[in-house]
């Protein structure tokens, strides 16, 4: 019988290099709005209800919905919103 031999060394084929594309942000995403949305952002939800509360928290006028009737006649609150 004659005896196999292996090869000394084995060099895979190299693919070409591939062009890397990182993602480009999509700002064509609904935004959620509303009460409920801004006690899950908040770290204090209660400076939300609070009158004294500092200029940071806002002062509620996003989360209002105003009559197209009679302008500047808030309507009511907005609690779940989403704004696309």
């Amino acid at each position: 019988m004659l005896p196999l031999a292996a090869q000394d060394e084995f060099i895979a084929p190299r693919s070409p290099d591939r062009e890397i594309i990182t993602p480009v942000e999509d700002t064509s995403r609904p935004s959620i709005e509303g009460i409920v949305a801004e006690v899950f952002k908040n770290k204090k939800p209660l400076q939300l209800v609070n009158p004294l509360a500092p200029k940071e928290y806002g002062n509620g006028e996003n989360t209002v919905s105003w009559s197209e009737k009679e302008p500047g006649k808030p309507k009511g609150f907005i609690l779940f919103g989403i704004a696309w």
